[in-house]
Order: C-alpha cells, then sequence, then structure tokens
C-alpha cells in the first residue's frame, strides 16, 4: 500500500493538541486492555504481564489512530445516521466504530502477545483465544474511549487551548 504523504496534512495530525488528546485516550484505552484482556483469557493479570501488554499495545493503538483516519471515519458513520456532531449520540456512535476497529485490531495484537506462544499465529487455538475475549475487548474500549474522550477534551483544552482552526 502506497501512502502519499503530500496528501495527508500532517499538521492536522502532529499538533499538540491532537497528540496530547490522542496520547491520553491511548493511554486510557490500553490500561483498560492490559488489564481487561488478561484477566478475561487468563483468569489473573500480574504486573510483568500488563507491562508487557501496554508497552506493546500503547505505541502499536496510537500510531494507528492517529495514521489511519478511523476517528472520521466514525464521523462519517455518525453522520449517516444523522446525528449531529459535538453530540453525545454521535460520540457514541462514533466511538463505537473506533471500537470496533481498533479493539478488534488490538484484541488479536494482545492476543498474539499473551497467548502466540502457546497456540501459534493465526491456529485454530490462537483464534478461539481471541474470540473468547473480543466482545470483552470491544466493550472495553468502548467505554475506555468514552471515559478518554469526555476527560481528556477538558484536560487537553486546559494544557493546550481550543484546536487550530476552531
Amino acid at each position: 500500500m502506497y501512502v502519499d504523504w503530500k496528501v495527508i496534512n500532517l499538521n492536522k495530525i502532529f499538533n499538540k493538541f491532537n497528540l496530547t488528546l490522542n496520547i491520553w485516550i491511548s493511554v486510557i484505552i490500553n490500561v483498560a486492555l492490559s488489564i481487561v484482556l488478561p484477566l478475561v483469557a487468563m483468569g489473573t493479570v500480574t504486573l510483568p504481564i500488563f507491562l508487557k501488554g501496554f508497552a506493546i499495545a500503547f505505541p502499536v493503538s496510537t500510531i494507528i489512530v492517529l495514521l489511519i483516519p478511523i476517528n472520521r471515519l466514525g464521523d462519517m458513520v455518525a453522520s449517516k445516521f444523522g446525528l449531529q456532531p459535538q453530540t453525545v449520540p454521535f460520540t457514541l456512535v462514533s466511538t463505537a466504530v473506533l471500537a470496533f476497529i481498533l479493539g478488534s485490531f488490538m484484541s488479536l495484537l494482545m492476543t498474539y502477545i499473551n497467548a502466540g506462544a502457546y497456540t501459534g499465529l493465526f491456529t485454530p487455538a490462537y483464534f478461539a483465544a481471541w474470540f473468547s475475549c473480543w466482545g470483552w475487548a470491544l466493550l472495553a474500549v468502548y467505554l475506555s474511549a468514552l471515559v478518554g474522550i469526555y476527560t481528556g477534551l477538558p484536560l487537553t483544552m486546559k494544557l493546550c487551548g481550543p484546536p487550530q482552526g476552531h
């Protein structure tokens, strides 16, 4: 896949407001995933398991959300439902799209991190392990993303001022 970097406005992605907000939301999402997925899959979470999951998942999910327009896709879906931007219903629908995409990818990755050595990659045992925690991953990402959005926007506004162009 070829990415035409001239078409992507990097100033919209890599500005203080957007980076601060996305890092905040990513921290909350990945703390939740690093706790929920081991609990569901293994019945326990230890500090080494948590740190290993977080250390890998946080940078991966942050880069994904910054470079792939998942948020815009969620906004587009919410708009198709006739919802108005910057309303609670719009945010709930838009975040559901983000949760489905990011939660699916991150649960696949974190299943590999925690169980891949035992199951192998893309084996029936791997998919069984992933599927057993996938719904929990979607719920964890959805709820933690909402917490991140509703706590991160006021925090980021206080730290950075309003976003550029607003």
